[in-house]
């Protein structure tokens, strides 16, 4: 039904001779077992779009069935974007990152008058993509690893330390944040380190832009169409038939499915992700911290 709507509404403004027809980014979220790489696909192959994942885990290479990536024969039927080409053992991936190389694309796909179709995912990475959220502090002729060393510095200081120099140089932000969060204090500080602005006055400056608001700065795209799939009581037994047809699509052995369907996942390795480069150490600094 979407896919139909979407359709006609651009097809009565490609119609309209003398008319600029505008081309609206398209925004697909919702929980697991929505459907929503379905829709994705189906309106990408109607409207003739290129689909832009939003997923923090997708962007990693391998780990394809973990992450439920679209198939290779999926991806040959609409071109996807953004899937498999960081390294999963990178660790300074971050949401900025993800937002400079999505919008870049996103701005190639309407230059050649197509449809972006951006599919989530992961919210802090929508939002990233869609609204004015994220501080930038660092100058173009900044040396990005040097801006990454000096972040990686302030982590390994104590974090009682750092909170207390944060609460001298912007004791609004400090007051938002608990010591032990070192991630974010340490990002607050180095705001403040570049730019000699505390972090929460870049935040104010934001809100109070035209299309600003409490939760963050304007939107990005002038014409968005965001569509939310609703999870129904049958989206758990859902997510479970899918799991067995994942088995069925790429051989999984029972004893793989059977690990995943009880999350019986190493501690250890879930603690060398989030070392490595998970989304969880990844730059999730949308309004408190960016």
């Amino acid at each position: 039904m979407a896919a139909v709507a979407a359709a006609r509404a651009v097809s009565v403004g490609s119609g309209l001779r003398g008319l600029q027809r505008t081309l609206p980014l398209v925004v697909i979220l919702g929980a697991t077992g929505t459907g929503k790489s379905t829709l994705a696909l189906q309106l990408g192959q109607r409207l003739g779009g290129e689909i832009v994942s939003a997923d923090s885990m997708q962007v990693y290479e391998g780990l394809d069935i973990i992450t439920n990536k679209v198939s290779a024969q999926e991806q040959r039927m609409c071109q996807h974007h953004m899937i498999s080409f960081v390294d999963p053992l990178v660790t300074n991936y971050t949401v900025v990152d993800f937002r400079n190389k999505a919008t870049a694309l996103i701005e190639d796909i309407f230059a050649r008058d197509k449809i972006p179709i951006v599919v989530g995912g992961t919210n802090y990475y929508i939002e990233a993509l869609l609204w004015k959220v994220l501080v930038s502090t660092k100058p173009q002729e900044m040396d990005t690893e040097k801006v990454t060393d000096r972040k990686v510095e302030l982590e390994k200081e104590d974090g009682h330390a750092l909170h207390k120099r944060l609460s001298q140089v912007d004791p609004e932000m400090a007051a938002k944040l608990h010591p032990h969060d070192k991630r974010k204090v340490a990002r607050s500080l180095q705001v403040f380190e570049e730019t000699g602005i505390s972090h929460s006055e870049f935040l104010h400056r934001q809100h109070s832009e035209e299309g600003g608001g409490p939760l963050g700065g304007p939107l990005k795209f002038p014409n968005l169409c965001i569509l939310w799939l609703h999870a129904d009581q049958t989206a758990h037994i859902k997510s479970k038939s899918h799991l067995h047809q994942l088995k069925k699509r790429r051989r999984l052995d029972s004893d793989a499915v059977t690990a995943i369907e009880n999350q019986s996942i190493s501690p250890d390795c879930d603690k060398e992700l989030k070392e490595k480069g998970s989304p969880e150490q990844n730059e999730k600094e949308l309004k408190s911290s960016v």
